[in-house]
């Protein structure tokens, strides 16, 4: 009921913020591009799905698409930040032998218990968890 219920506040969010926005192909597309993708893309990958969008206008939407909370942006250590549109709220396992990333969610009420920060408050909570998956098997 919940995840149902985030979905449609991320769909709800995500038709309010295209209808308050200036309207621009090369921003929708560059979205979509996002919102398809099974994993979280560099700007050059995305400019290599659309090459027609020049790669200034892909990091001048990345960028107002992260600042306005639709897309998020991350570096897992690599060479490139990558992006990632996030219907649902999830954190990240990530494998430092092939570079996988592994969603999966967990209570974030329990996270910020077990933190035991008393005098501070959690805003947004983002775990990365780094080791080697099972690639290998």
């Amino acid at each position: 009921m919940l995840t149902q219920r985030r979905s449609f506040f991320y769909a709800l969010y995500y038709i309010l913020y295209i209808m308050t926005k200036r309207h621009s192909k090369k921003r929708e597309q560059i979205l979509a591009v996002l919102q398809k993708a099974k994993t979280a893309l560099s700007a050059g990958s995305i400019h290599d799905i659309l090459p027609e969008v020049d790669k200034v206008t892909v990091y001048r939407n990345l960028g107002l698409f992260v600042s306005d909370g639709i897309v998020k942006a991350m570096n897992f250590g690599g060479t490139e930040t990558l992006y990632e549109y996030q219907q649902h709220p999830h954190h990240h396992a990530v494998c430092t032998d092939c570079d996988k990333v592994i969603h999966f969610t967990a209570p974030d009420e329990k996270i910020k218990k077990l933190l035991g920060l008393a005098d501070f408050q959690v805003n947004e909570l983002e775990v990365t968890v780094k080791g080697i998956c099972n690639h290998k098997k």
